[in-house]
């Protein structure tokens, strides 16, 4: 059983191409088993996720792509944040498609709190490591050597995953400017156990410092401004390498919201039963004024108006005046 042990210097003969194959086999399979399927931006459980509506954000999203594609940009660590409902998550997900389609999203991961897997840090790095393995295939070589080297790297913590299955094989496989280097990962603050949200900052922080800038990864991070993770962004080491977006005042989403909301009306008076003459003056610039109004610069706001009014079932000047009614109290 044990006729290999204190042997060395000795040669295997008669080695397939069918054992490569199957140890190669053996170590996706293990990586698959870690993998969050439902946390990607396109995945089937997130189907119709929110996203930027046509001609708003703008600004923000010029912003975010500038700092992508910049060849000159030092900082690899972009911090998305803002209050909850603020857009977030619709922002990112707008990123995500758009790089995607441009072959420069190398993986994604949106955390949700009331989804399990997508709520707690276990997984992230392996299903990071996995999606990576599709958009540069070069690296999936030097993952799973990786693997195969210590089956036990996912219970590792956050910071040395990182470097084994993400930064070190991207590093290895990436040859040229064109390589997808964006990772996206969003609502950091749904993972549920607050020191994991520093671990994540700090592992990402540490791993991509390491390689000096001499790769083109990056990493969008959104989330809330809360006091752990704004202390983590706080810290030397990673403000040193971390760009801050925060969505407020000054990208003017008041603007927005109007746009958004009188597209939508409109797409509702076409597809309503009651038609678009029916509805021909509707709504009056004072109801959309009043929306934009309350919803202080939180798109969840309008959008949960938009969504409760579009009821094909029911009569949507009833329950604009409904929702007008409750917001004048």
């Amino acid at each position: 059983m044990h006729s290999f042990d204190q042997a060395s210097h000795f040669v295997i003969n008669n080695l397939t191409q069918t054992d490569i194959r199957t140890c190669v086999d053996h170590g996706f399979r293990l990586l698959q088993q870690q993998t969050i399927a439902g946390a990607s931006h396109n995945a089937g459980e997130r189907y119709d996720a929110p996203k930027c509506h046509p001609e708003t954000r703008k600004a923000v999203l010029s912003n975010i792509m500038s700092w992508v594609n910049s060849d000159s940009e030092t900082t690899r660590v972009m911090w998305l944040y803002g209050a909850a409902g603020a857009g977030k998550s619709a922002i990112a997900q707008s990123i995500a498609e758009e790089c995607y389609n441009m072959g420069r999203l190398a993986a994604s991961f949106f955390f949700s709190r009331f989804e399990a897997g997508r709520n707690k840090k276990d997984r992230l790095v392996a299903t990071i490591a996995f999606q990576l393995c599709v958009s540069v295939p070069a690296t999936k070589e030097y993952i799973i050597k990786n693997i195969e080297k210590n089956p036990n790297i996912f219970t590792a913590n956050i910071g040395t995953q990182m470097q084994t299955l993400v930064v070190e094989p991207f590093n290895l496989a990436s040859s040229t400017d064109t390589t997808p280097g964006l990772i996206i990962i969003d609502g950091l603050d749904e993972c549920e156990v607050r020191k994991d949200q520093v671990e994540i900052i700090e592992a990402i922080a540490k791993s991509l410092s390491m390689d000096h800038g001499s790769s083109r990864l990056r990493v969008l991070l959104a989330s809330r401004a809360e006091v752990e993770i704004r202390q983590a962004f706080n810290e030397q080491s990673i403000s040193s390498i971390c760009t801050r977006l925060a969505l407020d005042d000054t990208f003017d989403p008041d603007k927005d919201i109007d746009l958004f909301l009188r597209s939508r009306f409109q797409l509702l008076k076409r597809q309503h039963m009651l038609g678009s003459s029916t509805l021909v003056s509707w709504p009056s610039d004072e109801d959309i004024r009043l929306i934009v109004r309350r919803s202080s610069g939180q798109f969840i706001y309008a959008s949960t108006v938009i969504q409760y009014i579009s009821d094909p079932r029911q009569n949507p000047q009833k329950r604009l005046d409904t929702s007008v009614k409750i917001t004048k109290r």
